[in-house]
Order: C-alpha cells, then structure tokens, then sequence
C-alpha cells in the first residue's frame, strides 16, 4: 500500500516527465527545491501549488486531494486521459506519438480489403 506521500512523488515524477526538477520547478513558479522535498517525501506542496499539479494532471483539485489521500483515480474515458496527456507532452515526445500513429494507422489499412467499384 502506498502513501499519500509516495502517490505525490510519483505524480510529480510522471508529470515532470524527462523534464529535470529545475524545468518543473519554473514551470511551477516554485523553486528546485520545492520539487526535490515533493519527491522524496519531506514536504507538502500548499493548496495553491496542489491546484497547479490537478491543472497539469487535467484534474480538479478535489480530484487531486481524493487520489492522494485514497489512492482512487478519477474515472475518466481512456481517450480523455491520453488526449490530456498529449497536451502535456514536449515537442521531441509529440513527435513520437504522431509517428506511431500514422504507422499503426497504416498498418491497420492495409489489412482492409480493397473495394473495387464499378
């Protein structure tokens, strides 16, 4: 069983992706530190900065504070929740994603039959 303090850091490590702490920390409007005590458990972001986290994680703070301190996910469509994270993606991971998805879409199209119409 987790802790709300272990879910806090892994949803800042999964927000902040490949970003380093600094990055997210300016971001954030905090300092490097804040985001370092996050992490490893020695401080608790306040409301304001809770607030921020629930944006990029396209939760509401309410959302947000259930998930920490019950460890209950939002029910939201799967669509929704990628389509959320692709917003929060850098350019080189969009990228990516797009690449991945024209060949997965064309992989998926020539599997179809040819219809001839005449």
């Amino acid at each position: 069983m987790t802790t709300k303090a272990e879910r806090l850091a892994a949803l800042i490590k999964e927000l902040r992706g490949a970003c380093s702490q600094r990055r997210f920390s300016q971001q954030l409007g905090v300092s490097k530190s804040c985001v370092n005590f996050w992490e490893s458990g020695l401080a608790w972001p306040d409301t304001e900065n809770l607030e921020k986290l629930a944006e990029l994680k396209g939760w509401t703070l309410a959302q947000l504070q259930i998930y920490l301190v019950k460890g209950e996910l939002p029910s939201e469509e799967p669509l929704d929740q990628i389509l959320k994270q692709l917003q929060l993606l850098p350019n080189e991971a969009l990228v990516q994603v797009a690449s991945a998805a024209v060949r997965t879409l064309a992989s998926r199209t020539s599997s179809l039959p040819t219809v001839v119409v005449n």
